[in-house]
């Protein structure tokens, strides 16, 4: 099968760049014919992969939306494909997988936690216009053939905002060789190499967008937390973010010389293995890759409601549900539960069987199902197109 997936960027890391990559891997496996549709893509996911560059034009973000979206349109035109799948809001597609949500629920979630001129603003940028715009023709009828979701929540939401009937959920997948427990000495390593004491009580935070993935309130709730059986906390941030913004933060609160800002150079697999828990305080996010890397790590596993770790897991077996992200209080009860070293073992126990039902392959096998079922609906359009044309 003939098969584009589109992505602005695809590469090893990220959240949804990551996705595309490691689908396009396992779909070359199989013996399809995959071309990824990106601005760029530093590495091929497998040697029998092709990979057709969009150039996009524009000073302005909201101008390098539409641009991609037009200039990704035309690379569909000409190629000829069996399936389109786009991880980005093209209008060209079969399948349309709204991995980043709803963008309009996004918007009244995020006015909860800024002030009102801030959300005034928001709603006025002309980004925000565009993506509602282009997801309202994606899931209103005017786009894809389907629309799939990456965890239950998020399509609820697509149903409640769009009144689409059908909105199957494909849940990421993660590769549990490359996101495994530590072993031996990585972890000591790995906090050596961060500047972390090897007998620390280290939390993990890792996500780009530090306001939408709810940072503040982690490092609220970090401020709160105290010494335990001789072992200090200490908080390592991983991905990119306005770092001196919150490091600032950190220092009103007296906390600074314990959080690690690491940015996107250590690869999540080694954080994982450094860390003894995984705090996940996201205000708005369907699923999140990165819940499904730190169960599969073996790590207790914190996540706010609002994730789509917090609909996988079972409440205080393998992994702990905030009731809400901002009450930075309940969150640090949260984190004192996962230093009692016995509960942790159990609970990263659990994590890792949880996160073995949802690997790349049963992902893949999902999927491909969905894309036989839109070449032979399109196969059947053909055919009846071709026999209307040829009647007298």
């Amino acid at each position: 099968m003939k098969i584009a997936l589109i992505r602005s960027a695809v590469h090893r890391n990220g959240g949804v760049e990551r996705y595309v990559w490691m689908l396009a891997r396992e779909l070359a496996r199989r013996g399809h014919d995959v071309h990824i549709i990106a601005r760029r893509c530093p590495e091929l996911p497998h040697p029998s992969v092709t990979f057709h560059q969009v150039n996009v034009r524009g000073p302005l973000s909201f101008l390098k939306v539409l641009s991609f979206a037009s200039m990704a349109s035309v690379a569909v035109e000409v190629g000829g494909f069996d399936v389109v799948h786009s991880c980005d809001r093209i209008l060209s597609c079969d399948i349309y997988r709204a991995g980043e949500g709803v963008h309009r629920e996004w918007l009244e979630v995020s006015s909860r936690y800024m002030a009102s001129w801030r959300s005034v603003l928001k709603r006025l940028d002309p980004l925000h216009r565009v993506l509602l715009r282009l997801e309202a023709r994606l899931m209103g009828g005017d786009g894809a053939r389907r629309v799939t979701a990456i965890s239950r929540r998020g399509s609820e939401e697509i149903r409640r905002h769009f009144g689409l009937e059908d909105v199957p959920v494909i849940y990421n997948g993660v590769d549990l060789d490359e996101f495994r427990p530590a072993s031996g000495d990585e972890r000591e390593t790995v906090r050596d190499e961060l500047g972390v004491p090897r007998g620390a009580f280290a939390i993990l935070y890792v996500g780009s967008g530090f306001f939408r993935k709810g940072l503040r309130y982690l490092i609220e709730a970090f401020a709160r937390l105290e010494n335990r059986a001789g072992r200090a906390p200490w908080l390592i941030v991983a991905g990119r973010g306005n770092t001196r913004l919150y490091m600032r933060m950190a220092c009103s609160l007296g906390v600074s010389d314990r959080v690690r800002f690491c940015g996107v150079d250590v690869p999540p697999q080694r954080l994982y293995r450094g860390a003894d828990v995984f705090v996940f305080p996201t205000l708005y996010e369907p699923f999140g890759n990165v819940c499904l890397e730190a169960l599969a790590s073996g790590l207790p596993c914190v996540f706010s409601p609002y994730s789509g770790g917090a609909e996988i897991v079972e409440d205080g077996e393998s992994g702990l549900v905030m009731k809400s992200p901002a009450d930075t209080g309940e969150a640090a009860r949260l984190i004192r539960i996962c230093m009692d070293e016995a509960r942790a073992a159990r609970m990263g126990a659990a994590a890792r069987e949880v996160a073995a039902r949802f690997t790349v392959e049963a992902n893949a096998d999902q999927t491909e199902t969905l894309y036989r079922e839109v070449a032979a609906e399109k196969s059947r359009e053909e055919s009846g197109a071709s026999s209307a044309a040829a009647a007298p």
